[in-house]
């Protein structure tokens, strides 16, 4: 049965993620790195990052890195096989999608959680998992900065996520660039705050709020 553990701020609902999956299914935790890596980060802008590793650890993921950049198909059976937990990282979604074009990850990722695979992300991780991205544009973030022949995502979900609605330094994205590119009646959108995220299982989906 398909399960994913969609989030907007893993760091933040980790926990609760976290209480969900075995323990035995979380000692074999790949990290997709891949997001992340579209361009060189100052440390002081990786806060998120650092959290999300820490709430990883925290919650009993025992997580190795991987970035499908560079690999092959065969090089993807060869490696994420033997995984059961896949945690996609936040960032990029046009450059993460970029790089699953040129080996299939697309596909690849689509039939492993089909099959079980169980697929956690934050952010632009969650956005890469629904049918579209291109409502998560932005100047320099968007279909025509990257080599893409079109705006799909990896399709788990038949939605698209927008994530941090509500953070006060996302309002001016959000105003200017994501609720028109969105406001189109072709499929349903998700927007996500940083205390929420999307728990799928087989056909069903509802969103989660851990505020207390």
């Amino acid at each position: 049965m398909k399960r994913l553990y969609l989030a907007s701020q893993f760091y933040v609902v980790g926990h609760h993620i976290g209480a969900l999956i075995s323990d035995s299914a979380k000692q074999k935790t790949v990290f997709i790195t891949t997001p992340i890596k579209y361009k060189v980060f100052k440390e002081s802008d990786l806060d998120w990052h650092y959290k999300n590793r820490a709430a990883l650890k925290d919650n009993g993921f025992v997580c190795y890195d991987y970035d499908i950049t560079g690999k092959s198909e065969s090089d993807l059976a060869k490696d994420l096989d033997k995984y059961e937990v896949m945690y996609m990282e936040g960032g990029n979604p046009f450059y993460l999608m970029q790089e699953a074009q040129k080996n299939n990850f697309s596909q690849y990722v689509a039939d492993r959680v089909a099959n079980g695979l169980i697929y956690v992300s934050e952010s632009a991780g969650s956005v890469a998992s629904g049918i579209d991205i291109a409502a998560n544009s932005r100047p320099d973030k968007s279909l025509q900065n990257y080599d893409l022949p079109n705006s799909s995502g990896f399709n788990l979900v038949n939605f698209a996520i927008l994530p941090h609605w509500g953070q006060e330094n996302k309002k001016p994205d959000y105003f200017t660039h994501k609720i028109p590119q969105s406001y189109k009646e072709d499929f349903p959108y998700i927007l996500l705050t940083n205390n929420q995220y999307v728990e799928v299982m087989g056909d069903w989906y509802k969103i989660v709020d851990v505020s207390e």
